[in-house]
Parts: C-alpha cells; structure tokens; sequence
C-alpha cells in the first residue's frame, strides 16, 4: 500500500462522506436498524453514532481497509452495544446464514473497486 492509500485516501473519504448532507441522510436512514447488524462498508464509523441502542444488539462492520477501521475504532468504543470489525471485503462475509437481522450500506458503492 502507498502513502496515498494508508493516510491520505482514508481520511478525504472521511471528511467528504462526512459532510453535513451525507450526515442528515444517516440520520434518517440508521436508526432503523434492529437486532444484529451487519454494516458493508464500514468506514470510518461515521454510521455507529445513529444506531439507537435501544433498537441495537451488536454492529458487525465490514470493511477492507485497517486505516477505515482504525477510525472506526475510536467511535466504537464508546457505544453501548458491541461493535466487532471484520477486515474482509463484502464477497468474504465470515457470518452463519440467518445470524443478521439488518443489513446497513451506506455511501460504499462508490468505493468499491471493479474487479
């Protein structure tokens, strides 16, 4: 990996996916969540802050990148349900069938290369 890739991608797809616009549709969008949670991609945990605990029991979060999970890691430590980081790609989920209740994607697809 570059310096580009470990230091300087991870934290522009932060801020730009952090952006107040981006931040009003999380809002709307992940407290809808329920049960266990599967979240594709991750990030840098910009989501963990919506899930409503009362709602939540734990947050798998999917993501490739260590740099994005180390970010999320931070959020996630200060949550009231727990959050485990799986640092696989969406075509390697390591879960048992039926072991999720939702499934949460949000601003990934983007980042997703073509292959």
């Amino acid at each position: 990996m570059g310096l580009y890739t470990s230091y300087v991608l991870p934290r522009v797809v932060h801020f730009t996916c952090g952006l107040k616009p981006n931040m009003r549709q999380r809002e709307k969008v992940v407290p809808s969540a329920r049960g266990r949670v599967l979240e594709i991609g991750i990030g840098s945990g910009l989501n963990l802050p919506y899930y409503d605990s009362a709602k939540v029991s734990k947050v798998w979060g999917l993501d490739p990148s260590p740099e994005m999970t180390q970010m999320a890691k931070r959020t996630a430590g200060s949550l009231p349900f727990e959050v485990e980081f799986i640092g696989l790609p969406g075509d390697e989920i390591p879960l048992e069938d039926n072991s999720v209740d939702t499934v949460v994607v949000t601003y990934t697809l983007c980042t997703i290369p073509d292959t």
